[in-house]
């Protein structure tokens, strides 16, 4: 700020500011522009001194929020330079100085601050939600779910915080949609998908057209999609690796549909085939599992539920159970549950449900 305080004309460098913002509102005026500039070099350099922030700015505003913040930036910087402009002409103070390249410096600020600061959508115990973005792409989520948003010019990068979500992702070659999670990228152009996070469990389950799972530190650059039927997406060295199974690279795993990825703490990745209609049933309001282990179930189950239930001991927890249960039935769940496996329940006096491993009376 000195340093312009010592280089650039006051009444030049707001001059140029209200010029800014004329042309923004009334872009045809650009003949006043260009006039003031051939008048004095030093024209030249006080509106380069307000470009370059403001040309920056616009690059990066490209969602409607920060469109809608522009403006208002733009009213009040109009309102304050030109209640400057129209004063009585006070000496040349680098007070005056900073004021004006405030107001600019201000909006640069304004609009880098709103653009970067991602959306965050998020649902609570047993709701579910869609959120249409601006770009057509569609989230619906499950409950007990975050996902934050950001969208540039040339990216639309997400992270699944917690919870699950399915993707639904408007074409865009040139704007890959990248969803993070747990230490993965998912990067998608045109498809649909479904990603959850159960504590150090991640799936990524593609259900229609093409996505590549990188590290989440990993580049996202222009690639094509391989074709049906390459694993990997690596050439035509590596037709002959089957579909289904572990690739021998795990740094770069292409799905086709109907494929899911499962990686989990303390256990190798793994992909397979799996039920897509399964997969998607909490879309449906119900809750699937297929020989899992108790406490993975109850983990599950606590996402739709106010109260959580919780599993008191470790040989309860590794019981393991199959069903199709309603996401809000809880008490059709619990009456299940203890049923069919050696447990009791009872129900403390904050209403958590807890559950111990019967032991057999006969032994």
């Amino acid at each position: 700020m000195k340093g312009w305080a010592q280089r650039i004309d006051p009444d030049c460098l707001e001059r140029a500011a209200a010029l800014r913002v004329r042309l923004t509102e009334t872009p045809e005026r650009d003949a006043e522009l260009l006039a003031w500039l051939a008048q004095d070099p030093s024209h030249g350099e006080a509106w380069r001194a307000v470009q370059r922030p403001w040309a920056f700015c616009g690059e990066q505003a490209t969602s409607p929020s920060v469109i809608r913040l522009r403006r208002a930036a733009l009213a009040h910087a109009h309102n304050a330079l030109r209640s400057n402009w129209i004063r009585a002409r006070l000496r040349r103070t680098p007070a005056r100085l900073a004021t004006a390249a405030t107001v600019i410096l201000a909006i640069g600020a304004s609009l880098l601050w709103w653009h970067y600061r991602p959306a965050v959508y998020s649902t609570g115990a047993g709701e579910r939600r869609i959120v249409r973005l601006a770009d057509g792409s569609r989230i619906t989520m499950d409950a007990s779910s975050e996902v934050t948003v950001r969208y540039t010019a040339d990216a639309r990068m997400l992270v699944l915080v917690t919870g699950q979500a399915r993707f639904d992702v408007a074409h865009n070659p040139q704007r890959p949609f990248t969803v993070t999670a747990d230490g993965r990228k998912v990067v998608a152009t045109g498809t649909a998908f479904d990603v959850n996070v159960m504590g150090p469990k991640l799936t990524v389950t593609l259900l229609r057209g093409h996505v590549v799972i990188l590290p989440q530190n990993a580049p996202v650059q222009p690639f094509m999609f391989p074709p049906p039927g390459d694993a990997l997406g690596a050439g035509p060295e590596m037709a002959d690796v089957p579909v289904t199974g572990v690739p021998p690279d795990w740094s770069r795993i292409a799905l086709d549909p109907g494929e899911q990825l499962v990686m989990a703490s303390g256990a190798p990745p793994r992909v397979e085939r799996v039920d897509v209609h399964r997969v998607t049933a909490w879309e449906r309001g119900e809750v699937v599992f297929r020989n899992e282990r108790l406490a993975e179930v109850i983990q599950r189950m606590n996402r739709y539920l106010p109260q959580p239930i919780t599993v008191s001991d470790p040989q309860a927890a590794d019981l393991r159970i199959s069903g199709v249960f309603r996401e809000d039935d809880v008490n059709g769940f619990v009456s299940t549950v203890v049923s069919y496996l050696p447990l009791q329940a009872h129900q403390d006096s904050d209403g958590t449900v807890v559950l111990t491993y019967r032991q057999d009376p006969a032994h």
